[in-house]
Parts: structure tokens; C-alpha cells; sequence
């Protein structure tokens, strides 16, 4: 139950983060609800989940990045990973 809160307060707190992005809400929106099923993504993943260009896919990640809410997690110049960090962080906190 505990667990059950703590992902609630995320949302709303991460609710809040998306509000100030815009446009570019929506296609956070779309995203963050696939990441509360499969918190590790590519932005190849992004740009099919959103239907956007490539730049609009960096775009968006960079922004979350920027929130708090995506950690790029491999490192390297291509093939990036990025992880729903304050999500994955309610799990390892258990």
C-alpha cells in the first residue's frame, strides 16, 4: 500500500512537471504512460510512441531530463537507454 502511494504522489508531481511543457504535454503524456508499464526507453522507442520527428523526440526527452524524470543510463553517444528513475527509485526503496 505504501508503494501504492508513494506512485500516486509521483503522477500527480509529475502531472504538474508535464503541465509546464506545452505542446510537447501530450507526447510526455503518451510516453509516461508507457513508462509506468516499461520504465527503460530508446528514443527510437519515443519517436514511434509519439509520431513525431526525431527532433521532436529529443526535444522531448532533453525536456525530461531537464524535470527529473528521464536519466540517460548507458553512457555512450548512440544507442542511449534512458530510465523513469523516480519510478524505478519507489521500487528499490521496498
Amino acid at each position: 500500500m505504501e508503494t501504492l502511494n508513494a506512485i500516486m504522489q509521483l503522477k500527480q508531481s509529475i502531472e504538474i512537471k508535464i503541465d509546464k511543457l506545452g505542446k510537447r504535454g501530450s507526447g510526455a503524456r503518451i510516453l509516461l504512460d508507457v513508462l509506468y508499464k516499461k520504465p527503460i526507453i530508446s528514443p527510437a522507442e519515443t519517436i514511434t510512441l509519439i509520431n513525431k520527428t526525431p527532433q521532436t523526440a529529443y526535444n522531448l526527452i532533453a525536456n525530461l531530463e531537464k524535470e527529473g524524470i528521464l536519466k540517460e543510463i548507458t553512457g555512450t553517444q548512440r544507442n542511449k537507454l534512458y530510465s523513469f528513475e523516480p519510478y524505478i527509485n519507489l521500487f528499490n526503496n521496498v
